[in-house]
């Protein structure tokens, strides 16, 4: 049997090793299009990763700037809250401050212009603060400062009137903010301002703290602050001794002082004083801090007429300072603004409540002598060209050793002053 030979050829003219190579090429341009188009889309993926990559770290970059900032906003908020919390803390105590001169005695008190009496919470009769709350901030020891409910209709309100309607909802603890700071600004910066301040209270104080500072500090009447001295001005009693209705009263006026003041002169507030009073009466009631018969025995003391008499109060304090002491509170309130980063308002409130000690560089004996000297009439000297312009001098007197200025005169003849020395 012979053997079939690998060169013989086939029906194609080809051998069987020739058509085998054939067959092996014409699977692999077969294949071809295939693999460049799998290596096209690797390219092209790789294109994309290019193309994606700068886009990718654009944003990247804009989050982490943005996560820089809300940190840096949420650091900023709680120092500032710190900060306000550490004066607050000072402020509560509502007393004047005392500035010393260079030696450590004492030149006077700044703040004995208001008229005031600090009343401790257990002092204070639960009407009178029954009374504020119900009409004041009836959610006051269940919110945080922030009463959402008011908060949010008073926003719609505002945004609604394009922003010429007043943004209420105050609760009391943003109400003693307002006090503190001194700031009344109608603006939504203040507003949020006044929140975050509010927080900060109700998370270093107690409610009954915060409602004890607020009744110590608010204002009642003509220079007259706080609900012991406006017991006092209106009642001529201690706080301590009000009535249901007198109470009410008290609360009732909260929102505009001056115009319930029975003792304006040419002005019959009567009809208005009862309207407001019962008005309070009624949300006592409605909220159940007073029984039925509380009410109507307190109704009827006010349809009868409130007994009002006016205590012994200077409501007009004359108090003037040396000119080194106005030039020290004006130069102290300007410093403060701007190291704790508050308003002048602000900053003038903390010196006039925080009971601080103010140490000056004044000399007292050298700033006396020179007040008196400047009182002297032969300074006063009047123009031949108009009979009415008079002569004006000012001094300042510098320790060379220490450059403190110890003495400062700033015209003649300023009347009052040798009271305060």
């Amino acid at each position: 049997m012979s053997r079939t030979s690998n060169k013989k050829k086939s029906s194609t003219g080809l051998t069987r090793e020739e058509y085998v190579k054939k067959m092996r090429r014409k699977k692999l341009d077969d294949n071809e299009p295939r693999i460049k188009r799998q290596t096209n889309k690797k390219r092209d993926k790789s294109k994309n990763k290019k193309i994606n990559s700068p886009k990718k770290k654009i944003v990247k970059a804009i989050l982490i700037i943005i996560l820089v900032i809300i940190i840096v906003i949420i650091i900023r908020t709680i120092i500032s809250m710190v900060s306000f919390n550490q004066m607050a803390k000072e402020m509560i105590q509502n007393l004047p401050s005392t500035i010393v001169d260079s030696s450590g005695d004492e030149i006077t008190k700044v703040g004995e212009e208001r008229n005031r009496e600090n009343i401790s919470f257990d002092e204070m009769p639960e009407n009178l603060k029954n009374a504020y709350v119900a009409i004041e901030d009836q959610r006051f020891y269940s919110h945080f400062g922030i009463d959402i409910r008011r908060t949010g209709a008073a926003t719609i309100d505002y945004i609604t009137s394009f922003g010429n309607a007043s943004f209420g909802g105050s609760t009391i603890t943003q109400q003693l903010v307002k006090n503190l700071t001194g700031n009344t600004d109608a603006t939504i910066s203040r507003k949020f301002e006044e929140w975050k301040y509010a927080v900060a209270l109700e998370i270093s104080m107690s409610k009954d703290e915060i409602l004890e500072a607020y009744l110590n500090i608010i204002y009642v009447g003509p220079n007259i602050y706080g609900v012991q001295m406006g017991s006092k001005y209106y009642f001529n009693k201690s706080a301590g001794d009000l009535s249901l209705a007198e109470c009410a009263f008290l609360a009732g006026i909260n929102n505009s002082p001056n115009s319930y003041n029975p003792f304006r002169e040419g002005e019959d507030n009567t009809e208005r004083i009862r309207n407001r009073t019962i008005t309070v009466l009624d949300k006592m009631l409605e909220l159940g801090y007073i029984t039925d018969s509380e009410y109507e025995e307190a109704k009827a003391e006010v349809e009868s007429g409130l007994n009002f008499q006016r205590g012994d109060i200077e409501i007009t304090k004359d108090i003037v300072y040396s000119y080194h002491v106005d030039a020290l509170i004006s130069e102290l309130i300007s410093d403060l603004s701007e190291e704790k980063n508050i308003s002048e308002s602000f900053a003038e409130n903390y010196i006039y409540m925080g009971n601080l000690k103010i140490y000056s560089t004044q000399d007292t004996d050298i700033q006396t002598a020179m007040e008196t000297e400047f009182n002297r009439s032969r300074y006063i000297l009047t123009s031949s060209n108009d009979p009415e312009a008079i002569s004006q001098a000012a001094m300042v007197v510098i320790d060379n050793s220490t450059g403190y200025v110890v003495g400062t005169v700033g015209g003649l003849r300023r009347k009052n002053y040798f009271k305060r020395i």
